[in-house]
C-alpha cells in the first residue's frame, strides 16, 4: 500500500524533481536614439572694433567714435609730468578693477562677472584708439562696472599717458 501511495504521488507530481522557477528579469527598456546635435548657431553679425556682437562694451565703442572720440590723440603722452600724475590717478581710480599688473585681475575686478580690460593685453590694446579710451574713462560703460571716473580731462589723459608707458612697454 505505501508503494501505491508512493506511485500515485510521482504521478501526482509528473515523476521528476521540479528545480525552483527564477524570477522572470523585466523587460529592457526600447533604446532611444542618440538626440540630435543643435543646429550650427548663426553666424555673428560684424562687429566694428575689437568687440564681439552682444559684449556690453561695443555700444560704448560705438557712441565714441560717433562722437568722433576715434581720431583723438592724447596730448598729454609720454610727458614725464603727466605719466607721474597719471600713475597717482591710475592708483586712485583703477587699481581696484584693472589690477596692479594692468592685467584685469585687480581686488575688485576678479570678483566682476564682466571682467575689467587688460591693458597689458597689446593686441586689444591697439585695436582700440586712445580717444574712446579717453571717452571710456569720461564716460563709463554702461551695464558694467565701469562707471565714469569723475576726473578731469587732463587727468583721463595722464592715466592713459601712464597705462600706455607702463603696460604698453616694447
Amino acid at each position: 500500500m505505501h508503494a501505491l501511495a508512493l506511485l500515485f504521488t510521482l504521478a501526482a507530481c509528473g515523476g521528476e524533481e521540479t528545480k525552483p522557477v527564477e524570477a522572470a528579469k523585466p523587460p529592457e527598456p526600447p533604446k532611444t536614439a542618440e538626440p540630435a546635435p543643435p543646429p550650427p548657431a548663426p553666424a555673428p553679425a560684424a562687429a566694428s572694433g575689437p568687440y564681439a556682437p552682444g559684449d556690453l562694451a561695443k555700444a560704448a565703442y560705438e557712441k565714441a567714435k560717433a562722437a568722433g572720440a576715434d581720431s583723438q590723440e592724447n596730448p598729454r603722452k609720454g610727458k614725464p609730468e603727466a605719466i607721474a600724475a597719471g600713475k597717482t590717478e591710475y592708483e586712485t581710480k583703477c587699481v581696484a578693477c584693472h589690477g596692479a599688473k594692468g592685467d584685469g585681475m585687480g581686488i575688485a575686478g576678479s570678483a566682476l562677472p564682466q571682467k575689467p580690460a587688460q591693458f597689458a593685453w597689446k593686441e586689444r590694446w591697439e585695436a582700440t584708439s586712445i580717444g574712446v579710451k579717453h571717452w571710456t574713462i569720461m564716460n563709463g560703460i554702461q551695464g558694467t562696472a565701469m562707471a565714469p571716473l569723475g576726473l578731469s580731462d587732463d587727468q583721463a589723459w595722464d592715466a592713459l599717458a601712464y597705462i600706455e608707458s607702463e603696460f604698453q612697454k616694447q
